[in-house]
């Protein structure tokens, strides 16, 4: 079901938009660069060098995060550009004895976003301080992925708004000073575990200067929404058939400049208003939930999705999308969901 204070909710973050160019940013999320670790978040090496070869024979630019969100307020740029960037989170260390040198060989730069805590650990499972060094020597720009990997989302019950926001701050502050010491200077983006948010925490690291990223696809608007999407490569995201295509979307005309994402235990299937898409009518518009293909219904408030079946607790999505005026390439954008269990408690890691 949806309480009437989820809709009205919804429609307050869909109605505040950004409007955009058309522009297309598509930024590409890598985990593992292995065949030996959980399928999820791994893209075999191979599969990681034909993306990489694609990009290269498509003549796409590779551009950092810095270099294009500098770049954001000084114009409309074409609708026709070609732009990706490719991140990794999590600092595993097949980032630098598989992804790096085929980077470096093409002088291509991406970025690193480190939970400052796991660097260094014992057994070889993650980066050490001199590897990410090295690779930002190299080019790569290293970030802000909390200190360990927190699932900060999640209020606890005993904790009130304002003393677990602070807390949430002060843990990305003491990343944010943990990686300048250690490399001098890192830019002040913040990729958020597990893709997770609470729109209060959100507008926390907003107020603290940082860009914000998260886990749910589609390509980036110009000016950007206050969590930017991000494509997953893990597991079965990094088929190249669907590479290729993802590669090629565009932001639609419209996005919500901040979604919430977060339900109780009583919001089972939650509706948006597709309008929020800058979409004028339903035609050629497919979206998906975790349930499979959801039908959009035209009605006089607007074109609502809403999934066909419960949402299941835990993470999920609403993917849509619609051809562009350019041919072969798709307009893209997921709303994020958290789903909490009936009694409100939250789901654990699988």
């Amino acid at each position: 079901m949806i309480t009437t204070d989820r809709f009205l909710l919804v429609l307050v973050f869909l109605f505040t938009l950004l409007h955009n160019s058309a522009h297309a940013l598509v930024i590409l999320q890598y985990h593992h660069i292995a065949d030996d670790t959980p399928f999820s978040t791994s893209t075999k090496p191979e599969v990681f060098a034909a993306h990489l070869e694609h990009l290269a024979q498509s003549g796409f630019n590779i551009v950092s995060l810095s270099e294009h969100f500098s770049q954001q307020n000084e114009g409309d740029a074409s609708a026709n550009a070609l732009e990706v960037a490719i991140t990794f989170d999590d600092a595993y260390r097949s980032i630098f004895t598989e992804a790096f040198p085929l980077l470096r060989a093409r002088g291509w730069p991406f970025t690193i976003f480190v939970a400052t805590d796991l660097v260094g650990r014992p057994g070889g499972r993650y980066l050490a301080w001199d590897e990410l060094k090295a690779m930002k020597a190299a080019g790569a720009e290293i970030a802000n992925h909390s200190t360990g990997h927190q699932h900060w989302a999640r209020k606890p019950v005993n904790k009130s708004l304002q003393a677990w926001s602070d807390e949430f701050l002060q843990d990305t502050l003491r990343a944010q000073e943990t990686l300048e010491t250690h490399l001098d200077f890192a830019p002040k983006h913040y990729a958020l575990p597990y893709g997770e948010y609470h729109p209060l925490l959100v507008n926390q690291l907003q107020a603290a200067n940082f860009l914000v990223f998260g886990q749910h696809s589609g390509a980036v608007s110009r000016p950007a929404p206050l969590v930017i999407p991000r494509f997953p490569m893990g597991g079965p995201y990094a088929d190249l058939g669907s590479f290729k295509t993802k590669v090629l979307t565009r932001a639609f005309p419209g996005v919500p400049a901040l979604h919430n994402p977060i339900l109780t235990g009583l919001e089972t299937k939650p509706m948006i208003n597709a309008t929020a898409l800058g979409l004028l009518n339903a035609r050629g518009l497919n979206c998906f939930g975790p349930n499979g293909a959801i039908t959009p219904e035209s009605k006089h408030s607007g074109i609502l999705i809403q999934a066909n079946a419960p949402l299941p607790a835990g993470r999920a999505r609403y993917n849509c999308t619609q051809m562009s005026d350019q041919p072969g390439r798709f307009y893209w954008h997921s709303f994020f969901w958290m789903k909490q269990h009936s009694d409100n408690t939250w789901y654990v890691e699988p």
